[in-house]
């Protein structure tokens, strides 16, 4: 029996990477369609990506203080565990003033204060609470609150060892609407996408940049497009200029800071090399993309295990950071570059992760009449 009763209204909370945020907005968005005049709101960090991000959409964001705690120094630890009880209580008041009928995170430390406020105020109005482990491996953050929701929504099958069968439905990571299977790469010419996920990945970067010589040396008509992030843009652009003009050498340039449009420059791509991020691949396998995976290699290995599970069913390739050297890399490229065949392969092996309906699925569990909002 509840004291009050729920409203139709949703709210979705994290954020800190692309991944988590796109797969917030792309379940906002199917809540959306089956009921038009729900209301949605999203929660996350001040001074976090969200705020870009969720910006782009019609979406009201609030935001609320919140640090880091794993790999953090003890001072930035200090401070977020003092932020946490504050945010907390704002993250109350505005679950009381709306009374959501469901309230999912989907991953970081912003999503940790919106939940356990749901957790502990929701069962006031009957409020349906849950997470999305995006990762093979759940992260310190999921392993806390999953203690808390009624539902832990996993992109890889094993999180039941973690949280419990019945509390576990494996239902694929939830992407864009936007993506879509595309027609196989053409090699005309062979064409490497290269990003590092939203925020840049420096160590990507150095080794493709390393990796120029003995590509442009390959004589192979090459093209690259490169997101490099924001931070490293201008010492990415530098390295490609001080390796000589490329007009008329077969050898085509594009750098950017962040590409919104991913659906185009996958479809431009015959070889991707990217981090092992759980929406990354997801959105991967939907498209149909080969990659060369050289997963953050962080504490908790999250990306590794991702990138490990894509390898072993010959879906990807995998490289080490750290291990592998920017001619190692060329290599690998030059490699996939003569064999289009295995090109074909590993594209026809990772559509067989795709999970397309993983976001419809849900919503109509968050749903409490059978996917009605």
């Amino acid at each position: 029996m509840h004291i009050f009763g729920a409203r139709d209204c949703l709210f979705v909370t994290g954020g800190g990477t692309a991944g988590h945020i796109y797969a917030g907005i792309s379940i906002a968005d199917r809540w959306r369609e089956l009921n038009p005049r729900s209301e949605i709101h999203f929660v996350g960090a001040r001074g976090g990506m969200e705020e870009r991000l969720v910006a782009r959409t019609q979406y009201p964001l609030h935001l609320m203080p919140m640090g880091a705690w794993n790999g953090m120094s003890w001072l930035r630890r200090i401070k977020t565990a003092f932020q946490i009880p504050w945010s907390s209580s704002l993250a109350a008041l505005w679950l009381l003033r709306k009374r959501p009928r469901a309230v999912v995170g989907v991953g970081g430390y912003a999503s940790f204060p919106l939940v356990l406020a749901a957790a502990f105020t929701g069962w006031l109005w009957g409020c349906r609470v849950a997470i999305l482990e995006q990762n093979v491996l759940p992260g310190l953050t999921n392993r806390v609150l999953g203690r808390f929701a009624r539902r832990v929504f996993a992109a890889f099958p094993g999180a039941e060892s973690v949280f419990g069968a019945q509390k576990v439905m494996v239902t694929g990571n939830p992407i864009r609407s936007s993506m879509k299977r595309l027609p196989p790469a053409s090699g005309k010419p062979f064409t490497i996408f290269v990003f590092g996920g939203s925020q840049g990945a420096v160590g990507i970067n150095t080794l493709v940049v390393e990796a120029l010589p003995a590509l442009k040396a390959s004589g192979l008509p090459i093209r690259i497009i490169h997101q490099t992030g924001e931070r490293d843009h201008e010492r990415v652009s530098r390295a490609y200029q001080a390796h000589g003009p490329v007009d008329g050498s077969g050898f085509e340039i594009r750098v950017e800071k962040f590409i919104y449009e991913m659906l185009e420059a996958y479809g431009q791509a015959d070889v991707l090399v990217c981090r092992a991020g759980s929406s990354t691949l997801a959105e991967i396998a939907a498209v149909g993309r080969a990659a060369i995976l050289i997963p953050l290699v962080s504490r908790d290995r999250h990306q590794v295990y991702n990138a490990e599970y894509f390898a072993r069913a010959g879906a990807a390739r995998m490289l080490m950071q750290g291990e592998v050297t920017g001619d190692g890399l060329a290599k690998s490229l030059i490699d996939l570059a003569k064999k289009p065949e295995e090109l074909r392969s590993i594209e026809q092996k990772v559509t067989t992760f795709s999970m397309p309906d993983a976001v419809s699925r849900i919503v109509a569990d968050l749903s409490p009449a059978g996917g009605q909002a």
